[in-house]
Parts: structure tokens; sequence; C-alpha cells
């Protein structure tokens, strides 16, 4: 393994100007002795130690980032933007994937911290009273995302509005004329800000909400799910998924039942992720603002970070955008209800 002392002989000087480089100081270097150790770290491939650096003192430029399930498009959509920010920034980050699972979620986030991670982005997989109460243990900076159910009093949130989101979604459904709509939500002990939201429009409207709860996150549970709502003989007319894996998993279920999307059951999800332009029908569905979800989550922990930001609690939540393609169907289809 290439050392300091090796750059420092190649250089023709001593390893602490090598330290003066590689850390921008703390005293100046000549700028052609400076170029000199720039031209024998490139020459022999030398990677400073982060993490020795991180226990001195200085930054790792390191961050983490967890996340309840990386198999999900809209997670691994969202780490991509926020790996790519990070980069831009010269940070670099480190995934870890929970599994929705409370206890993993834990180690993860004591993993990151001994690891001397500069910073941590949550997007918690549980509402455990544990990974709260260890929130206010965390002495770095930290960013909770996605998911406002696990807020933190110490964390600042950035979210998108699942509460208007959904009732956009569900006022959507009764614009094209239909009364019995319900909604596809992931495990009722996960609390939903989205079902949440199709609760209130749906009493705002006079009508009785009909909630379906899947077993999981996931494709399997959603379209075994699917399957019998279809073959309710009192299946509503219209179905809001609160999340888009679900409002894919009915298309398809519908297909395997002989059925139609929209002609049978117009169909809503939440989250736009890529596989829902190309389902047949294509999904309408309520579209996170992904690229601006990353970036911004990822300008403020670095400036956290950085110390460019003082305010490490708090809460901002961006606006989903309604984005209509077939699988909800015209006006007209919605008047059999």
């Amino acid at each position: 393994m290439v050392t300091r002392a090796d750059v420092a002989r190649r250089a023709g000087t001593s390893t602490a100007v090598v330290s003066y480089v590689v850390n921008d100081g703390p005293r100046p270097v000549a700028a052609e002795t400076r170029q000199r150790v720039l031209d024998a770290i490139a020459e022999l491939g030398y990677r400073p130690n982060r993490v020795a650096q991180a226990l001195r003192g200085q930054r790792s430029r390191v961050l983490g980032l967890i996340v309840p399930d990386i198999s999900n498009p809209f997670y691994a959509e969202l780490a991509r933007v926020i790996e790519n920010s990070a980069d831009l920034l010269g940070y670099t980050l480190v995934l870890g994937n929970s599994e929705q699972d409370a206890q993993r979620e834990l180690r993860y986030v004591r993993t990151f911290l001994d690891r001397q991670v500069d910073g941590l982005f949550l997007i918690s997989g549980s509402s455990s009273e544990e990974l709260m109460t260890l929130s206010s243990e965390v002495a770095i900076p930290f960013v909770l995302l996605d998911r406002r159910i696990n807020y933190a009093p110490n964390a600042y949130l950035i979210a998108t509005d699942g509460v208007a989101g959904a009732k956009t979604a569900t006022r959507h459904l009764l614009d094209l004329g239909h009364r019995r709509i319900a909604a596809l939500c992931g495990p009722a002990k996960m609390p939903s800000e989205r079902a949440k939201g199709y609760i209130e429009a749906m009493r705002e409207a006079g009508l009785e909400p009909r909630l379906y709860h899947s077993a999981d996150f996931d494709r399997a549970s959603t379209y075994e799910l699917a399957k019998v709502i279809l073959g309710d003989e009192d299946r509503p007319t219209a179905l809001f998924a609160t999340f888009d894996l679900a409002g894919i998993s009915v298309i398809r279920a519908a297909t395997d039942c002989g059925m139609q999307i929209p002609r049978d059951m117009a169909v809503i999800g939440y989250d736009n992720i890529q596989e829902g332009l190309y389902s047949t029908p294509r999904l309408t569905t309520m579209s996170q603002p992904t690229e601006e979800l990353g970036t911004l989550a990822t300008r403020h922990l670095i400036g956290l970070v950085e110390g460019q930001i003082t305010r490490t609690f708090g809460m901002r939540l961006l606006t989903p955008q309604l984005v209509i393609r077939e699988s909800c169907g015209m006006k007209e289809l919605g008047k059999r209800a």
C-alpha cells in the first residue's frame, strides 16, 4: 500500500508538506512544490486514509444513507440523486439497506457513526421508539427523508407533502365521477400520511373510506391483494395505490384476471417511478420531485457538516404533482360508479 512517506520521497519533500497539500493546510505550500506532490500522488495512486483523518478531528467527507428497501425504484432513484449531488460537492456516499427492519436500521446507524461519517441521511422503515431515542444521541448532522411519520424534533425533515398529494389523487378520481374509491396501502402497522390524505378527501366528499393493507411494500404481496380486490363482487370502481409498485401490481393482476384497466377499475399511483411509464396502460400517478428532494437534502446536510447552516431541526415539505396518463380513463368511464 502506498504511504505518505512514499509520496514524499517521490516528490522530494517531507511528509509534513504532503500532509499540507492533501489537507489543504494548515500551512501554505509553494505552487511548484504543490504540483510535485500532486504529480507524485497521481503516479503512485496514493489514497489518503480518510478514517484516520476523521479520528484526528478532520472531516471524512463521507455521508451515510439508510433506505428501507433499495429494490424499490423510488429509493434507488433517490439514492442516485443524492450520490451524484454529494459527489459534485466532494463527498462520498455509503449506503445501508435496512429491509424495513428496525434492528437492522439501528445497526446501520451505529455502524456509520463508528465509521466516522460526517453526516447521515435516514429514510426510516420503522417507527420504533428505540430509533427515536437513538436519534437524540446522534452527535453528527443528520437529515430525515421522505417519511414524515418518523419525524424527530432534533432532526431536519425533507419530504413531499403526502397528505396533500393523496388528497389531489383522490380528488382526481372524484372529478372523474367515481364514488366507490378504495386505497391500497402498505402494512397496517406503518402509519401513512397518504392514507390520511385519502381518508380526508373521501370524508370531505361525504363518502366512506375503504382501506386495504398489503403484507409488505413489494410487488408480490400487493399483486395478491389486488387479485382479492378485483375478485370482490362489490369491488371499488377506482383505486388509489399509495405507492406506484402497488398500482403496477393492480394493472398486472387485472390482466391476469381477464379484466382491463381502466374499463373495470381506474387506478392512480404515487411516486412516478419509471416502470409506471411503461406499464399497459401507463400509470397515472402523483410525481414526487425526486431530483429536487435529493439535491436539497444533500445541500442541507453538507451545509450542516461544513457549518454553513445552523438550523439543525425543522421540516420542509415539497408538493407532488399529478401526472395524468391512461390508467384512470376519461371522465365518461367514471359515470358507472
